[in-house]
């Protein structure tokens, strides 16, 4: 028997139920990641404080409030843009903050902010850092602090980057 060259398969019966079950597997693949990116764009944010909320003894617009307010300074404000799949935008601020009263404290809560250039707020969220973060904040201890502002219009007018104490509890 003489050489006659390659030989063509010729198993179409075979071929299309392979690229029908690749198709498959890629559609579904495609899906459970689609899947996990919805999740991780909706899910609440892990590194986020949680929402435990002591009974607050000074709140914002109080006297006293005011007089301890000066003493917890916030300091190194700074605002980290970045953009998601679908023009989302997320801006991260973090902030220094330093206790210099002299009590310990046992709650914080601050705000966080992006306002515009007519100081009309753009994008907030309030949350608790202390206890949270951690229980307490000693008398002239600092720790960082991180608000997450999510679903922020790209376009929209960012001038002014605020982070601010809102309430206050003493241990």
């Amino acid at each position: 028997m003489s050489y006659q060259g390659p030989m063509l398969i010729k198993e179409p019966e075979l071929r299309w139920p392979v690229v029908m079950l690749a198709a498959i597997i890629s559609a579904v693949i495609a899906l459970i990641v689609a899947g996990m990116h919805y999740l991780a764009m909706n899910q609440r944010n892990f590194n986020s404080y949680p929402a435990q909320q002591p009974a607050w003894t000074l709140k914002t617009g109080q006297a006293e409030f005011e007089q301890h307010r000066k003493d917890i300074v916030v300091s190194h404000i700074v605002g980290r843009e970045k953009l998601h799949p679908f023009n989302n935008l997320t801006v991260e601020l973090t902030a220094v903050v330093t206790n210099r009263t002299n009590r310990a404290i046992g709650g914080l809560e601050m705000r966080g902010a992006i306002l515009d250039t007519k100081n009309s707020i753009v994008q907030q969220r309030t949350l608790t850092v202390v206890p949270g973060q951690q229980k307490l904040l000693e008398v002239d201890e600092a720790i960082t602090v991180r608000v997450l502002l999510k679903r922020m219009d790209k376009h929209s007018d960012r001038a002014h980057k605020v982070l601010e104490v809102t309430g206050i509890s003493f241990h």
